[in-house]
């Protein structure tokens, strides 16, 4: 704070000795509050009128830099650049902007334990961990490194105001104190640990909430109200005049509690002004009288706590769209064996990032693997060859956003693993054959979606992965398909009539024989039965105007009410067709994408952009 200040002082010091220090001073406030104002700007977007009239106006602000002669303005400023590069995802200059403040207030040294909880407890956004950590060390090392120095132990870390987080306690009795700000802050620490799946708008949001609190659980300075000014006005913007008034109000109140008790209060420009004379007779009337200095202060926390809890429940709505914070996604695919389930996971893992997606398979809880003789008289479709009630206990947990515990059935061997762990993520998918029969699951489940195709369609896929990806013979292959059929009507087939949207592939030509190679891509067409969902006309509109090709839709209202049957020819449709689908119809993209979502082409991108998009609806509707 002093290298910043000083180089104003430099650029001023050919004025007189009595002007030069205090221009000095006022121009390097000056140019960061013109700095914070154009970053407000650059992050409140289409709010950004009302966010810098909230910071230009705000009555703390010009009281505690103009009036009263704080420098705060500097660590304030480098502190929402940091929040603001996380909003951004600009992890290292984030760690770089936070270091450099704690190196000019060491108090900024609360923010990066609340980020770094932040990173751990967010799968999606681990990666921005070590740049955020490399960033922020050489700020520390500045920082600590003269620590062992007496004399900046004295001026830095035992002063007043340093000690004052220890000023406001609790006495429940002989021996037994509690301090409040370490217990508040290490409730805002728990729960951001406890959000798990939050975002960096929410970050940004607590972050500013911390700072508030800060403030009114200490002795604070006038200075120490600037440090979430801003943040405060830029969520603060994008909310009701209700907030944005109480926002003013709170500000206002601390303003003239703060002017009012303030006796040493100096104008900018000179000791003996009349401004100075007015703090000085002021504080020093509110101070005898002995009542008016707590009143207000009282009225300070007041404003200050319902500022909070209007924020703390708007952001909520704003930016926790799709409830993330209380549970994974969670989709439940069903169907029979080589109708695609398999390549709707790896869709959906394509959109969301794999290190975010925990897969469930059905397959895992078979009874037997593939040497066992009990498969001379049963099938896996059938109930008695599957662990149901692990399937469904263990499913359930996993949307609930818990680990699981479960072995896997190699395909390759025909064999099962040790038991592993499958850790939560922010999107749970659950494939299996009978993943819909549990009730217990469907109640759970966000979505539910059931996978059918054309049989000539389905005999010759099934077969060409058997054979070629799994390295199974031929005859036992088909031999399987055929002792399966009746199995797949009564245990498999009736669960789509329980699935919210029921996705059937068929081709569009004749299949030649499925002995026979293929001469030519295989031309298909998609029928999706939606139902109880509104994003379907949209698509339908989209997929018209951009996708290029032939799209039907109906209103089965007769037969079934609430279901829409949307018949697509998705061959034509390229990668960037979908990408720019998404993109128009999908809203709040970065609650649940941290990095550009993978899409894919043809028929299976439009089935990967129709669960997306039904998923989000039914999650933001809260089904």
């Amino acid at each position: 704070m002093l290298a910043y200040f000083s180089l104003f002082g430099w650029v001023t010091s050919w004025l007189p000795p009595a002007w030069s220090v205090q221009i000095g001073i006022f121009a390097g406030l000056l140019v960061l509050d013109i700095a914070t104002v154009v970053l407000v700007s650059a992050w409140s977007g289409r709010n950004r009128w009302a966010a810098c009239t909230l910071v230009i106006l705000s009555p703390i602000g010009i009281y505690a830099t103009y009036i009263h002669g704080q420098l705060d303005l500097l660590p304030t400023a480098l502190m929402f650049g940091s929040v603001f590069a996380l909003t951004r995802k600009r992890w290292t200059l984030a760690g770089v902007l936070i270091g450099l403040a704690i190196a000019a207030k060491f108090s900024s040294g609360l923010i990066p334990p609340i980020v770094l909880v932040f990173f751990f407890v967010n799968a999606r956004y681990r990666s921005g961990l070590r740049p955020y950590i490399l960033g922020l060390l050489p700020g520390l090392l500045l920082t600590l490194l003269p620590v062992a120095l007496g004399g900046y132990r004295e001026m830095v870390l035992e002063t007043p105001t340093t000690q004052s987080i220890y000023a406001y306690v609790f006495a429940l009795g002989p021996g037994l104190t509690i301090v409040v700000l370490p217990l508040v802050y290490s409730t805002i620490l728990g729960y951001q640990y406890w959000l798990r799946r939050s975002n960096t708008d929410l970050l940004g949001a607590l972050i500013g909430m911390m700072l508030t609190a800060v403030v009114l659980l200490t002795p604070s300075s006038p200075g120490w109200y600037l440090w979430s000014l801003p943040l405060l006005a830029v969520y603060a913007s994008r909310m009701s005049s209700r907030i944005r008034g109480a926002l003013v109000v709170f500000w206002a109140v601390a303003a003239i509690s703060l002017a009012a008790r303030a006796s040493g209060a100096t104008s900018r420009w000179q000791r003996d002004s009349p401004v100075n004379g007015v703090f000085r007779d002021a504080g020093s009337f509110v101070n005898s009288l002995g009542t008016i200095g707590p009143i207000l202060s009282t009225a300070t926390v007041l404003t200050g706590v319902a500022v909070i809890l209007l924020i703390f429940r708007e952001s909520g709505h704003l930016y926790d769209v799709y409830h993330l914070s209380r549970a994974p996604l969670s989709v439940a695919i069903a169907g029979d064996s080589g109708t695609g389930k398999d390549t709707v996971c790896a869709g959906l893992a394509s959109a969301f990032g794999e290190q975010t997606t925990a897969f469930m398979m059905g397959d895992d809880y078979h009874r037997y693997d593939r040497s066992s003789p009990l498969w001379r008289v049963t099938t896996h479709l059938h109930p008695s060859a599957n662990d149901l009630a692990s399937l469904s206990r263990d499913a359930v947990r996993l949307m609930q956003g818990d680990k699981i515990m479960t072995r896997h059935y190699d395909h390759a061997r025909g064999r099962f693993t040790k038991r592993g762990i499958v850790r939560q993520g922010d999107l749970a998918v659950l494939n299996g054959l009978h993943m819909l029969s549990s009730p217990q699951i469907r109640a759970a489940a966000d979505l539910t979606v059931f996978m059918s195709m054309d049989e000539p369609l389905r005999r010759r896929l099934k077969i060409d992965r058997d054979v070629r990806d799994r390295g199974q013979d031929l005859e036992h292959v088909v031999s399987a398909i055929e002792r399966r059929y009746a199995d797949v009507e009564q245990f498999v087939q009736p669960q789509a009539k329980m699935a919210d949207i029921q996705v059937h592939l068929e081709s569009v030509r004749p299949l030649p024989d499925e002995r026979l190679a293929l001469d030519r891509p295989i031309e298909s067409r998609l029928i999706f039965d939606v139902f109880d969902s509104s994003f379907v006309g949209e698509l339908h509109r989209t997929l018209v105007s951009i996708g290029n090709c032939y799209v039907s839709l109906t209103y089965e209202y007769d037969s079934e009410p609430g279901r829409v049957r949307l018949m697509v020819h998705p061959d034509s449709l390229r990668e960037s067709d979908i990408a720019l689908i998404a993109k128009l119809l999908i809203e709040h993209p970065g609650e649940v994408f941290v990095n550009a979502p993978e899409w894919l082409g043809g028929s299976r991108g439009l089935i990967q952009l129709v669960i997306v998009l039904a998923l989000l609806e039914r999650r933001k509707g809260e089904r």
